[in-house]
């Protein structure tokens, strides 16, 4: 039973890899639509890609801090489901720049060195217009450094009240805040979605569940 088990975890550790190495070539743009219509010419031009392809693992928290930041803001822990939230923008923010020094060749250490010497308001602002992306709303970059100041005072510099001596009318614009932050992060998966997929990912998760059902 346990070599059953194995093999499955296997086939789908597998599977999943996979996956990524065909995102990984589509996002910079080594595979096209075009490119699926045919599957041996499709798994050939993979094979091709692959002898050449560097390939980076980085590990995406993002799914785990949206979900920390909503179990706090449900418990009316405001403060701490800030930090995640505040965190969440920020993974976001540098998984784009290291996507994007990763397609015009710049080395590890260097696109480190970015991540770390830029600060949020210039990866918010004039860092997207160099990198050749869209500008980011003002309405979402606001909120995002907004956030991104309550979570610093409250971690670096000074204790908010707990809930429990929150009155009605601060606990109110608390939640307004979250509701603010919940529409941001819907704005920014599809901002991420356009820079890293040029807003094709739901069609290529797609094709991927197409070529997973052709194979069973």
């Amino acid at each position: 039973m346990n070599e059953i088990n194995s093999k499955e975890q296997d086939e789908k550790l597998t599977e999943v890899l996979i996956e990524e190495i065909i995102k990984s070539h589509f996002k910079d743009g080594s595979l096209t639509f075009s490119d699926f219509k045919n599957k041996k010419i499709f798994w050939n031009k993979i094979l091709e890609l692959n002898k050449k392809a560097e390939y980076q693992v980085i590990i995406n928290h993002t799914n785990t801090l949206i979900k920390n930041a909503r179990h706090f803001n449900k418990i009316g822990e405001y403060n701490n489901a800030k930090i995640f939230y505040a965190t969440y923008f920020e993974h976001e923010l540098n998984r784009i720049i290291n996507e994007l020094c990763h397609r015009k060749s710049i080395d590890k250490k260097e696109t480190n060195n970015i991540i770390k010497s830029i600060n949020i308001i210039g990866k918010l602002t004039w860092l997207p217009l160099l990198l050749g992306i869209p500008k980011i709303s003002v309405k979402h970059k606001n909120i995002i450094l907004k956030l991104a100041d309550n979570r610093n005072a409250y971690i670096h510099y000074k204790h908010n009240p707990e809930t429990n001596q929150l009155n009605i009318n601060q606990k109110h614009k608390e939640q307004e805040d979250i509701k603010q932050i919940e529409k941001t992060i819907t704005y920014f998966k599809k901002y991420t979605s356009r820079v890293l997929f040029n807003n094709q990912k739901t069609k290529l998760e797609k094709e991927l569940k197409k070529k997973k059902m052709n194979k069973n």
